[in-house]
């Protein structure tokens, strides 16, 4: 092999070929973005279900005990929606033979949710869509509706709140917990607004000085309970704030 074949293979080996190969996972990557985002999204959750149940579960198991007092009164199985239901942190605090419909724009969840769902003794199926606008679900649909730790991330409360209660029964409950903007003039506060337009782009959109208690007591239920608490988020102490709470239709 001649001197200047050898210097142009080594060219191509050492630099043609690796810049090539970077262009086309770049290329991969751009046209595959969402799917390959939704797939990371739904496997990073389901991991760190543990830690953020373990951060809210005497809190989870204080707020879902009523939906054993419903199912009571019914004499009935429920029927419940969960808004963003994500892999099924809550599952394990619904009641045995509840029929869960999972709200989420995130499609690749489906596995995980049929896979928790058995662990816990509930019958599942899957909606592809967002609180703001639940296309597909029929009004007077549901015994109770849940949320945890989304609507921090839902574009506007109030229209996720009015589709809550357009699909619930008459009489149905909705159950929340939600992070919270933190006390006006306090130093946690302040460091919630300083912070807040880094934390949006971050984590997708969630939003660390919302005050979604005061949004649920006026988005003129029935009746509505709100408690205040702190959550044991380590490390993480502008999302300590929180509230948790149910509506009744």
């Amino acid at each position: 092999m001649a001197e200047s074949d050898l210097i142009v293979k080594t060219f191509v080996i050492r630099r043609v070929f690796p810049v090539c190969a970077v262009l086309i996972v770049l290329y991969v990557f751009k046209k595959n973005s969402k799917r390959i985002n939704g797939i990371v999204s739904a496997y990073v959750l389901n991991r760190a279900v543990p830690s953020l149940n373990k951060a809210t579960k005497g809190q989870k198991q204080k707020l879902f005990s009523g939906m054993w007092d419903q199912q009571r009164k019914l004499g009935r199985d429920l029927k419940i929606l969960e808004i963003g239901a994500g892999s099924g942190a809550n599952f394990q605090f619904y009641p045995s033979n509840s029929v869960v419909t999972c709200l989420d724009p995130n499609e690749y969840f489906h596995g995980y949710l049929e896979e928790n769902s058995k662990k816990n003794g509930l019958s599942v199926n899957f909606l592809k869509g967002f609180a703001e606008k639940m296309e597909g679900v029929e009004d007077n649909t549901f015994d109770a509706v849940t949320c945890t730790l989304v609507l921090c991330t839902v574009r506007s409360v109030e229209k996720s709140l009015d589709e809550v209660q357009r699909v619930l029964k008459p009489g149905g409950k909705f159950y929340f917990l939600e992070h919270v903007a933190a006390e006006r003039k306090s130093i946690t506060k302040f460091f919630q607004r300083l912070l807040n337009p880094v934390w949006k782009r971050a984590f997708g959109g969630c939003q660390i000085i919302k005050e979604t208690g005061n949004e649920v007591q006026k988005a003129g239920f029935a009746e509505t309970q709100v408690t205040p608490f702190n959550g044991s988020f380590p490390f993480v102490f502008v999302v300590r704030p929180m509230c948790m709470g149910i509506a009744t239709k």
